[in-house]
């Protein structure tokens, strides 16, 4: 797209945020807001691409910027309105077109911007616009109330492509605009309607349902274990952090918590992070004898790094003896301590003395987790 460059708008207060920052640098699952459009940018090859910002956050986006490797984005700092920054930034324009658009929208699709550029450059047309249709009934209150046909309105949105030839209206533009196509009344515009929701974030409340827009897909996880362990004489029986009365205890490099165990890798499972022994290897010294808590205190703690949290635990202890009728509440209190939840189901149940764990050879113990991604903060 040689003959089209990009404006990015970040300069503005996020004064409706009201979270102490400027919603463009708000981090949404672990990347700044402004940088899901910018990506887009990057890949479609514009000419050129200015990032517009206030003064005070210049230092900040520059070492954002390098950390990516964009380091050929041209920063521009706005103005004190919408109108000065996109000034600031059309005056360094030597293309024929200049795409503007605002940073608070980071779900726009690729293929919206490259159909709009399209239509406006294969029509000659002087601006362009994407949209989406107005299913409200609309009312215009004045004095009087005058109903509006839905039917001829439309929702304009970013981004926005304006030809070289118009440039000067929206530069000596005085008035007050929210966007640029409100200084170009009574001009021929091109209408791309949009493919998919391009949501804009003014509050903090719009957060919650832009990441639901963006992890929709993966939004719940399942992950499954089955754990068996020997059981080995003259060793303490350990299930669930529990310390059983039995005979003997379980065969194993760590504690063999079997239970734990498989709770730790169920975990894991679902967030596609692979099996407990190559995480906690039983050839390193720091894992003989380990408390198996710590297991799952790690994976809890790859719960947060991913921002999920348990929905549900379901699990079931096969083993033909101790009884564990007992036992399976205490088991499951220590699991929802460690997890941070109250949703984990401890069953248990023989296998009527058929197989290694029906003749008293081990105790074998299955995980079903189900996890879901954590509202925004």
């Amino acid at each position: 797209m040689n003959n089209v460059s990009a404006i990015l708008l970040m300069a503005g207060k996020s004064t409706r945020f009201n979270q102490n920052t400027n919603k463009t640098l708000y981090e949404l699952n672990n990347k700044h807001l402004f940088l899901y459009s910018l990506e887009k940018f990057k890949k479609l090859n514009f000419n050129k691409i200015y990032l517009v910002i206030s003064k005070e956050l210049k230092e900040e986006v520059k070492e954002i910027l390098a950390s990516y490797g964009y380091n050929d984005i041209s920063i521009v700092i706005g103005g004190a309105s919408r109108q000065e920054s996109v000034k600031n930034a059309l005056m360094n324009v030597e293309t024929e077109y200049a795409l503007i658009h605002d940073s608070a929208r980071p779900l726009t699709l690729e293929k919206d911007i490259k159909d709009l550029i399209s239509k406006v450059i294969n029509e000659n047309a002087l601006a362009g616009t994407l949209y989406h249709d107005v299913t409200d009934t609309i009312k215009e209150v004045d004095l009087k109330v005058k109903h509006l046909d839905r039917n001829n309105l439309k929702a304009v949105t970013t981004p926005q492509i304006f030809k070289k030839d118009i440039y000067n209206k929206i530069l000596k533009c005085s008035k007050e605009v929210t966007d640029e196509l409100s200084c170009l009344d009574n001009e021929d515009i091109c209408f791309v309607k949009e493919t998919s929701p391009n949501v804009k974030v003014t509050t903090y409340e719009d957060i919650e349902y832009i990441n639901y827009l963006i992890n929709k897909k993966n939004i719940y996880k399942i992950g499954h274990s089955y754990d068996y362990h020997n059981f080995k004489d003259k060793e303490r029986l350990i299930l669930g952090g529990v310390e059983i009365d039995a005979e003997y205890g379980l065969e194993g490099y760590s504690d063999a918590d079997v239970v734990y165990h498989s709770v730790c890798e169920a975990i894991l499972g679902a967030l596609g992070l692979g099996d407990i022994g190559g995480i906690f290897p039983d050839n390193k010294k720091e894992n003989y004898k380990r408390n198996s808590e710590e297991f799952v205190l790690y994976a809890s703690s790859k719960l947060e790094e991913y921002g999920y949290e348990i929905v549900n635990i379901d699990m079931m202890i096969y083993l033909q003896k101790p009884n564990l009728k007992n036992y399976k509440a205490q088991i499951a209190n220590n699991i929802k301590r460690i997890l941070n939840t109250q949703a984990v189901n401890v069953k248990a149940t023989t296998l009527e003395k058929q197989g290694l764990i029906g003749t008293c050879k081990g105790i074998g113990t299955e995980t079903v987790v189900l996890i879901k991604l954590k509202p925004q903060e």
